[in-house]
């Protein structure tokens, strides 16, 4: 009897100590092979930039080697251990059916992604915009996309509603143009006005003087004249050369003797002792 407990114990013994080893060895595949396998996609990513490769793309393949090669150490490490990965697959694949439902946004993200690259609508670094939101777009996940806004707050949108959306693409083009509205008194000579406004914008290194600059007349008003001016600025300045370009106006207008009309107003000066009304 007691040498069957004994070689009993030296047979559960064996396995435990069998088992402890694998597992050790299943751990020590994990933390190495995480390791080299985010110094492949690191490299990797390099020698895509030093051949050129668009940020967009260089980003989207570095983050699926990683995955790539993440699963593979996952499963060598599973299998180091002594577990059979068949069987795990095979769960793996009957439970994939019910995710995958709950995961059909996720899926669409996905597929939405592959088409960004693929497509180019837009790459890192271009300033885009929606009826719902602006800004420049940082890196393009798998998943989400990242753009910086106005005030540098960070955006994350998900990539099948930015991909089936209508965007406008302001960097796809060196240079785009900035529609603003003046006003000046009826009397104004504006063929005097004109080259002065010009000559003032075109100092100013934000807009492009080899693009043309336009100062016409928009409409007629009982007090003054409507001027759309246009000029051409690089899209980095998108947010800040209309601001510029209003104030460049307002002062070459009033220093140059003209006018920028206040709006009438109507006052009413009503008597207490009569009721009458007084207008203004």
């Amino acid at each position: 009897m007691r040498d069957f407990f004994s070689d009993f114990n030296s047979k559960y013994f064996d396995k435990f100590i069998d088992l402890s080893i694998g597992f050790l060895e299943g751990i020590a595949i994990l933390v190495i092979g995480f390791w080299l396998a985010r110094i492949v996609s690191k490299y990797a990513h390099l020698g895509m930039q030093k051949r050129g490769v668009e940020d967009s793309i260089r980003l989207f393949l570095k983050d699926i080697i990683q995955i790539t090669l993440n699963i593979l150490v996952i499963v060598i490490a599973i299998n180091t251990v002594g577990i059979k990965v068949t069987s795990i697959l095979a769960l793996i694949g009957g439970a994939a059916v019910g995710v995958g439902l709950g995961l059909q946004g996720s899926f669409s993200n996905l597929a939405s992604g592959v088409m960004i690259i693929l497509t180019n609508p837009f790459r890192v670094g271009d300033l885009i915009k929606s009826e719902n939101f602006e800004g420049i777009v940082e890196k393009i996940n798998l998943l989400n996309t990242s753009i910086r806004g106005q005030r540098n707050e960070l955006i994350v949108i998900p990539n099948a509603p930015l991909f089936n959306t209508t965007l406008q693409n302001f960097s796809s083009k060196s240079a785009y143009r900035i529609d603003i509205t003046v006003g000046v008194e009826n009397r104004s000579d504006l063929h005097k006005l004109r080259p002065i406004l010009i000559q003032e914008i075109s100092k100013n290194p934000m807009f492009l003087d080899y693009k043309p600059i336009v100062i016409e007349i928009e409409e007629f008003t009982p007090d003054r004249i409507h001027l759309t001016v246009r000029a051409y600025s690089k899209p980095k300045f998108y947010w800040d050369a209309p601001l510029i370009l209003r104030g460049i106006c307002k002062d070459t207008i009033e220093t140059n003797g003209f006018k920028i009309p206040v709006a009438p107003r109507e006052i009413k000066i009503i008597n207490q002792n009569d009721g009458t009304t007084e207008r203004h």
